[in-house]
């Protein structure tokens, strides 16, 4: 029997390094029995009014979300996912913005080391301006990517990454992951970790940063991705009972044929409906405490953008 999804937690638009504009995520999501949808493009919140307005016309609740890139220790790229915070949060805008403005001079900046190299070896630079208009303004290096596979100076996607992209890399923001969960907090929202498996497969360090991130006020963990295994997916639930974490998950659908399905996390495996209770439920008890505690959300409104 065919299996329907009717809800995902982590999926992106052209405003971040997804195919799909948000009207066109919204489109599809309602297509396929997607309902209920967070739109959670990297580093901003930009795609959420066109997202809202396609939902009002497709009936698809549109879920305010965010992929925060967040750094911790040694790790350099942690993902952290944000739910049903206020997106005009003043703190949380302007901080955005900060970083927006980073991913833009960080990809211009990579840029120019890939046509080094491609210099170098007296082959056809990449151009500026065309870059930036496949981009559109939210510059990330699978934009880069399209454009080299695009000039044939690679066969495929992960060519691009392991020739150019790693070697000519440029650092991301300096966001703590500490100061991303208090920003959420501040605009009422909450985090969970987005797909550990992809920090790496030994469950002792997953478990240990899973706790240190409790700590911080972190309150899920993406447990359902097409990432992770049965077994590995049997692990995280076994770290969210144990640490009190609610259970997400998300087919981090970005729209490429190579990649995840909208809605499902496998073949005929959909995001389980549960993840939606798991974060409803979170949300709207934060919510109620800062109406009770109105100084905790630093002067921003009691109501949630959910």
């Amino acid at each position: 029997m065919i299996r329907y999804p009717s809800v995902d937690l982590h999926t992106h638009t052209t405003y971040s390094d997804g195919v799909d504009t948000p009207s066109q995520l919204v489109a599809k999501a309602a297509a396929v029995g997607v309902w209920h949808l967070a739109v959670t493009d990297h580093d901003t919140v930009e795609a959420l009014p066109e997202a809202r307005q396609a939902g009002l016309a497709y009936g698809v609740e549109i879920i305010s979300g965010i992929e925060l890139t967040v750094q911790y220790e040694t790790y350099q790229d942690i993902h952290l996912l944000a739910y049903g915070f206020d997106a005009e949060h003043p703190a949380l805008v302007q901080r955005l913005h900060e970083i927006q403005a980073h991913r833009v001079e960080r990809g211009l900046e990579i840029l120019r080391r890939i046509n080094e190299r491609l210099s170098a070896a007296g082959r056809t630079l990449l151009d500026r301006d065309r870059v930036l208009a496949r981009a559109d303004g939210a510059l990330a290096r699978p934009h880069l990517a399209e454009e080299l596979l695009e000039q044939g100076h690679v066969q495929t996607f992960q060519d691009a990454f392991r020739d150019f992209l790693i070697p000519c890399n440029v650092p991301k923001a300096n966001l703590g992951l500490d100061e991303a969960v208090a920003l959420i907090a501040q605009a009422g929202g909450i985090c969970s970790l987005a797909h550990p498996g992809t920090l790496g497969s030994d469950t002792e360090e997953i478990e240990r940063l899973l706790t240190a991130f409790t700590a911080m006020g972190m309150v899920g963990v993406e447990v359902y991705h097409h990432c992770h295994d049965t077994a590995f997916i049997e692990f995280l639930c076994t770290c969210a009972r144990r640490l009190g974490l609610a259970e997400t998950g998300g087919s981090d659908y970005h729209g490429r044929a190579q990649g995840a399905t909208l809605g499902f996390i496998a073949p005929n495996t959909p995001v389980p409906d549960t993840v939606l209770n798991a974060i409803t439920d979170l949300t709207h008890a934060r919510a109620r405490n800062a109406m009770h505690h109105p100084a905790a959300r630093d002067g921003g409104s009691p109501e949630r953008e959910f």
